[in-house]
């Protein structure tokens, strides 16, 4: 049987949202960027809502700016439904 597992993130004031209204947070280091690109491969797909997935969205286009982790986290990215 498949686990279902809910995320969430969240600054440590409690903040989601950004003064434009747009969801915004700072990109994560090197590290804490492998992190979710493992925990995302694990996944058999993602569940977003519109906004969040508006966010995410970023991903499904490479970028020139982008370190190898950022494209890591891409190939992840599109791979799941």
């Amino acid at each position: 049987m498949g686990k279902l597992v809910f995320g969430m993130m969240q600054s440590l004031d409690g903040y989601v949202d950004h003064a434009t209204g747009r969801l915004q947070s700072p990109p994560p280091g090197p590290a804490l960027h492998r992190h979710f690109t493992d925990r995302f491969r694990g996944l058999a797909g993602a569940l977003y809502g519109r906004r969040m997935y508006e966010v995410m969205r970023y991903w499904d286009e490479d970028r020139p700016e982008w370190d190898a982790d950022a494209r890591d986290f891409a190939v992840a990215w599109r791979a799941r439904p």
